[in-house]
């Protein structure tokens, strides 16, 4: 006698599905070319592309009538400020992305000291030559304080060393660091608040909020957006003072305009703002540079 066919318990309790087509869509901007600006620029321009959102309408189905999201808050705009957040911090990584690949093209000193850095095959084979060293950046996160500090010695050789002898670097390190507890939140636990960011946080005082969703409004997005906003730029001077001090002893500085802005000026607009980029605050910084140093003609 013929054994029962063993049948397969197949029921699709999720129900129906569709079959999807992914693989064949695509997701880049093949035309694109990154702009011709100073980081501090690109990061102010995602900063605000991102903030401009805040002023997002939702259409109510009852009424036909647009709302503002911001005003009558609800799972919508909660969704939409923890996006805004997310947009936020990757507005700062790529500022720290855009700065370290562009200074290990044009500071000797930088490149020399990722000489020795690893880069993948793929990388090495398919980048173009001025985007090579943004292969380099793969495995690095700017998601924390201690993250950016390891990144900039590692391709840099800034040691930012003692936080507490630059208080205001100190402060916005601190802050940015909150943010990122955040992000971390609505990236990996769905907004909800885990032990670990608790920990970090300061258990004492956020032990009621465990596994809570976040919830912030719309003058805490801004505060969000400033605490960004200060970091980048004390940073972006940090990184400055460093890199130009240290080329006193690697560059031949004549104490003479005319003669050293071949050299000065590449790193100035480099970091400098557009809005603040003219030739009176170009001789400015230079005066000051010079000074500073003791070099004279």
């Amino acid at each position: 006698m013929a054994k029962d066919r063993k049948k397969t318990f197949s029921y699709q309790v999720s129900g129906t599905r569709a079959t999807s087509s992914i693989k064949s869509l695509s997701f880049f901007d093949g035309s694109y070319t990154e702009p011709e600006k100073p980081p501090i620029d690109i990061f102010q321009e995602k900063k605000i592309s991102n903030l401009k959102l805040l002023g997002a309408f939702l259409i109510s189905p009852e009424t036909g009538q647009y709302h503002q999201l911001a005003t009558i808050g609800g799972h919508e705009w909660q969704q939409l400020a923890n996006l805004i957040v997310l947009g936020l911090v990757s507005s700062v990584e790529s500022y720290f992305r855009a700065i370290v690949r562009k200074l290990l093209i044009i500071d000797k000193h930088s490149k020399k000291h990722s000489y020795t850095s690893n880069l993948t095959y793929g990388a090495a084979l398919h980048h173009k030559k001025d985007l090579l060293p943004e292969a380099l950046l793969e495995s690095s996160s700017f998601t924390s304080s201690s993250n950016i500090v390891k990144t900039l010695k590692t391709y840099l050789d800034i040691n930012l060393g003692s936080l507490s002898n630059i208080p205001s670097l100190h402060s916005a390190l601190t802050d940015y660091e909150i943010v990122c507890h955040l992000r971390h939140c609505i990236v990996h636990r769905s907004g909800l608040l885990g032990s670990n960011n608790a920990l970090a946080l300061g258990l004492d005082e956020y032990c009621t909020y465990l596994e809570k969703p976040i919830s912030i409004n719309l003058s805490t997005v801004q505060e969000i957006a400033l605490v960004c906003d200060t970091l980048i730029k004390e940073i972006n001077d940090k990184i400055f003072h460093e890199i130009l001090s240290r080329t006193i002893k690697e560059l031949n500085w004549s104490g003479d305009l005319r003669k050293d802005k071949i050299l000065f000026k590449p790193y100035f607009d480099l970091f400098s703002p557009s809005i603040e980029n003219s030739p009176k605050n170009l001789n400015k910084c230079y005066s000051e540079f010079i000074q500073a140093h003791n070099i004279k003609v």
